[in-house]
C-alpha cells in the first residue's frame, strides 16, 4: 500500500519513472500493437528470426515509456532484454556497443533479484544450461570459453576471487581494470585456451556472439532497446567523421539483422525526427535502409503502418493523445494506483470529477510533454491533502 503511494508521489513530481512495471500498468492505447507484437514478432524471434524497428517521436511523447512496456512484455515471454539509456553512446565504436548491451542485459527470473548485466545473467544459470551452451555454441571459441569459465567459477562459489574479477572485466569490456593474460594463466593454470578479449579487429564477431548468446543459453532470444542514443549527435561539438562512424556502426547492425545474421534478436531504436534528417545529410547509406518511402500528398497525413521499419509512436497508439479517450483511460489507471495505495474513496471521487475536464484540456492543447504533464497533474489531484 505504501509502495503505491510512493509511486504516485514520484509520478506527481516527475510525470514518469524508470520503472518498467509501472510503465506496463499505465500503458494506454498500445494494447492492439502489443498484442500483435507478442503474437507476430516475439513468435518470429523465438523461431530464430530477427527484427529491426526505428520508433520516432518528439521529446516527451512517451518513447521511454514505450520501451519500458516492450521490456516487460518481452521478459514475461521468456526473452532477455537490454535497454540502453539516453546518456550512452553505444555506436561510437562496436566495442562500445558490446559493452553497453552487456551491462544492460537482464532476464526476468527469481534468481537475479533484479540485478542487471551479463555477469548477473550468467550467475543465474543452471549447470544444465551451461552444459548445453558449452556443447552447442558455434560462436567465437575465445568468447565461448570466457562465458563457460566465468560461469563455472561463480557457480562454484569463486565469484570474489581475483581471477573471476578479471574474467568479469573481459566479459563486460571494463576498461578500468587491466587484465594481463600471463598473470591470469599463472593464477589459474586450468583456464582453457583460447581465452579471448574484445578488440578493434574482432569487435563485430564478439558483438554478434553477444547478441545470439541468450538463445544459446536457453532463453527465447534477445530484445535490445536503444533510447535516443543518437538523437542528439547533431547537437554535439563532434566532427562529421565521428557522426559518420556512429552511422556506419549502426548500419552494420542493421544489415546483419536484415540478412538474418543475428537470429532470435530484435532491436528497437527510439529517436526523434532529427536523427533521420541527420542520416539523410551525413550518411545516406543508413537513411536508405530505414527511410519510409510513400507516395502521399504533402498535405495529407501518411497512412498508418505499424509494421514499418520506421514509424511514428502515434501510429501505434489507439486512442492517440489527440483524443480525450486517451487521457480518460490513463486517468482511470492512475486512480486505480491511488485505490491500491489506500487513498480514501472520497478523495478519489473528487479527483474523478476533474478527469473529464482535464482530459479534454490536454487533448485539445496537445503539446510536447503533454502526457507527462497530465500524469503529474492527475497524480497531484489524487494525492491532494494526503
Amino acid at each position: 500500500m505504501q509502495h503505491m503511494r510512493d509511486i504516485l508521489r514520484r509520478l506527481a513530481q516527475h510525470g514518469l519513472l524508470d520503472v518498467p512495471e509501472v510503465a506496463a500498468r499505465l500503458s494506454t492505447g498500445l494494447e492492439a500493437f502489443l498484442a500483435r507484437w507478442e503474437r507476430e514478432t516475439l513468435t518470429f524471434l523465438a523461431a530464430g528470426g530477427s527484427e529491426l524497428r526505428f520508433l520516432e517521436g518528439p521529446n516527451g511523447r512517451g518513447k521511454t515509456h514505450f520501451l519500458q512496456v516492450l521490456e516487460i512484455r518481452a521478459q514475461r515471454a521468456g526473452f532477455v532484454t537490454a535497454r540502453v539509456g539516453t546518456q550512452a553512446k553505444p555506436f561510437a565504436a562496436l566495442r562500445d556497443t558490446y559493452r553497453q548491451i552487456a551491462l544492460a542485459m537482464i532476464a526476468s527470473s527469481p534468481s537475479n533479484n533484479g540485478q542487471i548485466g551479463l555477469a548477473y545473467l550468467l550467475a543465474g544459470l543452471t549447470p544444465d544450461q551451461l552444459t548445453t551452451f558449452e556443447h552447442g555454441s558455434r560462436g567465437n571459441p575465445g568468447f565461448r570459453n570466457l562465458i563457460v569459465t566465468y560461469t563455472r567459477r561463480v557457480l562454484a562459489g569463486q565469484a570474489n576471487e581475483p581471477v573471476t574479477h578479471d574474467l568479469r572485466a573481459l566479459l563486460t569490456h571494463d576498461t578500468n581494470r587491466r587484465v594481463a593474460f600471463g598473470e591470469l594463466f599463472r593464477l589459474d593454470r586450468h583456464l582453457p585456451r583460447p581465452l579471448g578479449r574484445i578488440g578493434k579487429r574482432n569487435a563485430a564477431l564478439w558483438l554478434r556472439s553477444l547478441l545470439t548468446l541468450p538463445r544459446q543459453l536457453g532463453f527465447k532470444g534477445l530484445v535490445v532497446l536503444f533510447d535516443e542514443t543518437g538523437a542528439d549527435l547533431h547537437l554535439r561539438p563532434e566532427p562529421l567523421r565521428s557522426r559518420q562512424q556512429h552511422m556506419a556502426n549502426l548500419r552494420n547492425l542493421v544489415d546483419h539483422l536484415a540478412t538474418g545474421g543475428i537470429p532470435a534478436c530484435s532491436v528497437v531504436y527510439a529517436t526523434t525526427n532529427d536523427f533521420i534528417q541527420m542520416a539523410f545529410e551525413d550518411y545516406p547509406a543508413i537513411w536508405q535502409r530505414v527511410a519510409r518511402m510513400e507516395e502521399t500528398s504533402p498535405f495529407t497525413e501518411p497512412p498508418r503502418n505499424p509494421r514499418a521499419v520506421w514509424c511514428r509512436l502515434d501510429e501505434l497508439t489507439e486512442p492517440s493523445p489527440a483524443q480525450g479517450e486517451f487521457f480518460t483511460e490513463l486517468g482511470g489507471k492512475l486512480l486505480d494506483l491511488g485505490r491500491e495505495g489506500g487513498i480514501a474513496e472520497s478523495r478519489l471521487a473528487v479527483a474523478r470529477t476533474t478527469l473529464p475536464g482535464l482530459s479534454e484540456e490536454m487533448s485539445r492543447n496537445i503539446t510536447q510533454g503533454a502526457v507527462r504533464e497530465f500524469i503529474k497533474r492527475m497524480a497531484n489531484e489524487i494525492l491532494r491533502n494526503d
